[in-house]
């Protein structure tokens, strides 16, 4: 057989193959849809845990860190703490989310929100999984966090370029955050309907002394809903750090005093109760920093309660 032959029976072949497989996913049963090779849906599918990786620290605790994927094309879903959104073991339970949007990135990670938050299990517990599970539209997933496999191992320790988890205060001489989510600030009390500010101190830790490199690097922020009955708007979102760059009030790039920079958003909560907005602090402006990587962003906590 010619080349060209060839290549014309190969075409044909492929194109058969993708119109005679469009039927066939159409009659397939439901159950057999949930497979990953199925077409997204628009609602009604998986919010899955996902385990990120763990961390040995040297205190001897162990640190696991978890995100979610929501394989929703539309469907922004709410999963209440309880039955069908709970961490074994119970004394971990409740700093999960109970809010998950839908993503759709490029690269690796795709649909999931990686490194949301953490769970720190102390050295006499040493051994102990954790396992997250979530129940939605009929599937019930968990996933266990375990510090067995060094594929999953990650590490506190500057990046390749000495770029390292940015700093997160909610007062000056207040607890730092430089994890996925260990500190918490004061809580905050609001009313329906009515504008709130929620602030916070951030500052780039990256060690480059021994790199030709900026001594530090614009930071990134994202104001994120983390738990609540209802929705939060904020004014500004989220703000790469190119864009505090470029505004000239806020550089982000050397900080104010002690290279520290303080950072605001005005938060309006639609219905009465607690909620917990995620404050996500990044370094993705440094050659060193990515997303897909783990590397390097920081998160802290505003508990919010909400007056009708």
């Amino acid at each position: 057989m010619n080349t060209s032959v060839k290549f014309a029976t190969t075409a044909l072949a492929v194109a058969l193959t993708g119109i005679l497989m469009a039927p066939a996913q159409a009659q397939l049963p439901d159950h057999l849809r949930d497979y990953a090779l199925a077409a997204q849906r628009d609602k009604g599918d998986v919010i899955a845990p996902m385990f990120n990786g763990w961390i040995a620290n040297d205190d001897g605790s162990t640190t696991f860190i978890f995100g979610f994927a929501n394989k929703n094309a539309k469907e922004i879903v709410d999963i209440p703490l309880g039955p069908n959104n709970f961490i074994e073991p119970k004394q971990f339970d409740g700093v999960q989310p109970t809010h998950f949007p839908t993503y759709s990135r490029g690269g690796f990670v795709g649909l999931q929100e990686r490194g949301v938050f953490q769970v720190t299990v102390p050295a006499e517990m040493k051994g102990t999984e954790v396992v997250w599970t979530l129940n939605h539209a009929g599937h019930t997933y968990a996933v266990p966090g375990r510090a067995v496999h060094p594929a999953y191992e990650m590490s506190n320790d500057p990046a390749a370029y000495g770029s390292l988890n940015p700093a997160i205060r909610f007062e000056s001489s207040g607890a730092e955050a430089t994890d996925r989510g260990s500190v918490f600030a004061k809580r905050v009390t609001a009313s329906v309907g009515k504008p709130v500010t929620l602030s916070a101190l951030i500052q780039d830790r990256g060690e480059r002394e021994q790199y030709e490199l900026p001594d530090a690097y614009p930071l990134g922020t994202e104001w994120i809903m983390h738990q609540g009955p209802g929705d939060v708007m904020f004014d500004v979102a989220k703000s790469t750090g190119r864009e505090r760059a470029s505004d000239a009030g806020e550089s982000g790039a050397n900080g104010g005093a002690n290279g520290w920079t303080e950072v605001s958003t005005s938060a309006t909560f639609t219905a009465p109760g607690d909620y917990v907005v995620r404050l996500r602090v990044d370094n993705f402006e440094a050659p060193d920093s990515q997303f897909d990587n783990q590397c390097c962003w920081s998160n802290a906590f505003v508990p919010v309660t909400v007056t009708p």
